[in-house]
């Protein structure tokens, strides 16, 4: 289905050339606003009793043929119709299993089930009707493929509904590959972690390095997998296979200096080894075959459809169109027949034959009006929508059965335009996790500065959810969350970070002077129970916590904040070394305050993951080069220490420490004054 839509003034005139016809139906009022069953009741016995005539006047010499044509309205024309209408039937059961293996919506499941009904009760029908003999073989052809058939969707629909099952590859990856690749991620930590603890020497460094570098590349090309046997895209194969050559020169240069390890690091590394190299089997050997192969064999539910039901449901249909033609033509002569044996009777027959086509021609037309002119309404009224129109409107032109349908058209064009709108955000939704939050985490990674990634964090989490206002904070040793990144759009206020702008806003703290938690700041509440606030009104008490903070900061800045989104910020050992917080979250197209997303809050607490991992690789890095900054210091300690000496007992620096002392007196006064 398109998105286009009829521009306005074509859908003004479809509704204008809508009224114009129905204004001009020639029916009689009374006749218009009858329901369709009096109306076919009047028209049919209106022709029955011209059909009486006609009999009456040609019953003697029509007496053959009339028994001929009853006996193929009794058998000919109902097992065609009947054998067309399983065709039919066997059609919709094949695109509703079809339709629920692409979209996996229990509409397509309920119509697949209506349809087999039916298919089945059709086939119950032939088996009461009197075929030939050569369609009675192949209707038990058809009853035994059916029952062959009939067992493939039940096992389509749980293949459909179990990703695990109808994706081996995805299988292979989800357990095997976890498994296998996560181990080596924990054993490279813990290696880690145990190398930091070394001593800060050249080749401690050099190994902490390596593993560093091995970590990186091994975690890259997992997620390059996971990309590709999600995506069957080969961008992230070759993704993969880049970061996999990176990988092997890591593990290679690892290798080099393994004397280094202790033995605890050297088990974990012989670890590492076997679960790397049973992980390196799976692409190869389970996974990349299943996915490339050309049968389309990577989903199970498909490929068992194309190649068994497809077959089977077309044996099916070739049976049906074999005795549907066979019936027909069985029809077709016994009409022939029929004509043979009424030409005798053509010549009594032909003056009440014209007066009854003249009756019955105004009867059709009279019926034709109030009957076929709102179908065709409605019809065109579907085709617009299937151009794309889901704002086509159906008139109601008659208050019969028909005009009830046109009120349930509407009530279902508006039901689809609601869901249509759904599934477009869903999976913009799921877009942006793909190709938004995660490339900003892998970004983060590479930031060398720290003041740029702090802002980093706070503007793209900001960018993201379309929120007007957001701080960051890291918490300090003395339990306080200091301001350290503030943004408001609103207020054209931007402070720390690369804007150079200090912050003068105090840190929240997390305990009171008597010990208490503090529940009064949503952000110190977030930092002491590790928990994510998503609050549609924050002024709105809920019952247990009323949150005061929020109105006394607007209360300073001038603002007024409404629905609010906290994230607390946990490193590995899961302490929270910080908070997120956004705030007003506006409608990209009204600019409305409207709350955060339930959705958007799962991304964000992915994206928070991904932030602190960066960070804490920041700040381990930067704790190595302090530590190789203060090896140099000690080393060169020795020399500079006459230099110290001197520098102390000069006049300069003893000025310089009076006022430094001067200045810690100040600060202690401030501060017991501010107690």
């Amino acid at each position: 289905m398109t998105n286009d839509r009829v521009p306005p003034h074509d859908e003004q005139t479809a509704q204008e050339q809508s009224d114009f016809f129905v204004a001009r139906l020639p029916a009689p009022t009374w006749l218009k606003n009858l329901n369709i069953g009096p109306k076919l009741s009047i028209g049919f016995g209106a022709l029955v009793l011209l059909v009486l005539l006609v009999v009456a006047v040609s019953f003697v010499a029509s007496a053959g043929a009339q028994q001929t044509m009853r006996a193929t309205n009794q058998l000919r024309y109902p097992a065609a119709a009947t054998a067309t209408a399983a065709q039919v039937d066997l059609l919709l059961m094949q695109s509703n299993v079809r339709g629920y293996l692409a979209l996996g919506e229990d509409v397509y499941r309920e119509a697949f089930e209506a349809a087999q009904a039916s298919f089945e009760a059709n086939l119950a029908s032939l088996n009461d009707l009197e075929l030939s003999s050569l369609n009675q073989a192949r209707l038990a052809e058809l009853e035994a493929a059916y029952a062959d058939w009939k067992t493939l969707p039940g096992q389509l629909f749980t293949l459909r509904n179990d990703r695990l099952e109808r994706e081996p590859a995805y299988r292979v990856l989800a357990t095997d590959g976890v498994l296998f690749g996560g181990q080596v991620l924990l054993d490279l930590n813990n290696m880690i972690d145990a190398q930091a603890l070394q001593t800060p020497t050249t080749d401690n460094i050099r190994l902490l390095k390596d593993m560093a570098d091995f970590q990186g590349s091994f975690a890259a090309m997992l997620s390059g997998l996971r990309n590709y046997v999600t995506t069957q895209n080969r961008i992230f194969r070759q993704e993969y296979e880049a970061n996999l050559v990176l990988n092997d020169l890591a593990w290679e240069s690892l290798q080099d200096g393994v004397d280094g390890l202790t033995e605890t690091q050297q088990a974990l590394l012989q670890d590492i080894r076997l679960n790397r190299d049973k992980f390196l089997d799976l692409p190869e050997y389970r996974i990349f075959p299943v996915l490339e192969a050309e049968d389309g064999s990577y989903r199970q539910d498909l490929y068992l459809f194309s190649t068994e039901a497809v077959p089977q449901a077309d044996l099916m249909l070739d049976l049906l169109a074999d005795i549907t033609a066979d019936e027909q033509r069985l029809l077709k002569d016994e009409l022939n027949r029929s004509n043979s044996s009424l030409g005798t009777a053509r010549s009594q027959t032909v003056i009440w034959g014209v007066v009854a086509v003249l009756a019955g021609g105004i009867l059709a037309y009279i019926l034709r009006s109030t009957l076929v002119a709102p179908v065709t309404i409605l019809t065109n009224v579907a085709e617009r929508i299937r151009a794309g129109d889901l704002e086509a409107h159906a008139p109601v032109v008659f208050n019969d059965e028909v005009g009830l349908l046109a009120q349930t058209f509407n009530r279902m064009t508006t039901r689809l335009r609601e869901t249509l709108q759904q599934v477009r955000k869903e999976k913009k939704r799921a877009d942006d996790l793909l190709n938004v939050v995660i490339p900003i985490g892998v970004e983060l990674t590479s930031e060398q500065d720290f003041n740029r990634l702090l802002e980093k964090m706070l503007v793209e989490a900001k960018t993201f959810c379309n929120a007007d206002a957001g701080s960051l904070y890291l918490r300090t040793e003395d339990d306080h969350l200091r301001f350290v990144i503030v943004r408001n759009d609103t207020q054209n206020l931007a402070l720390g970070g690369t804007t150079g702008k200090e912050i003068t806003f105090p840190p929240l703290a997390l305990y009171d002077a008597d010990g208490q938690s503090n529940w009064r700041n949503i952000a110190a509440y977030t930092a002491l129970t590790g928990n994510s606030m998503n609050i549609e009104e924050v002024y709105a008490p809920d019952g247990t916590l009323e949150f005061s903070g929020p109105r006394e900061f607007d209360a300073r800045i001038g603002y007024r904040s409404k629905s609010m989104l906290t994230i607390p910020l946990k490193n590995v050992l899961d302490e929270v070394i910080g908070v997120l917080q956004l705030i007003n979250a506006k409608d990209p197209e009204t600019g409305e305050i409207i709350p955060f997303d339930a959705n958007i809050q799962q991304m964000m607490e992915s994206f928070s993951s991904l932030a602190v991992a960066a960070l804490e690789a920041y700040k381990r890095e930067q704790a190595l080069r302090q530590e190789i900054q203060q090896l140099r210091i000690e080393i060169d300690e020795a020399k500079l220490q006459q230099q110290v000496k001197e520098t102390v007992e000069t006049d300069f620096f003893q000025d310089l420490q009076a006022k430094a002392q001067d200045i810690r007196q100040r600060r202690q006064r401030t501060k017991s004054g501010n107690q």
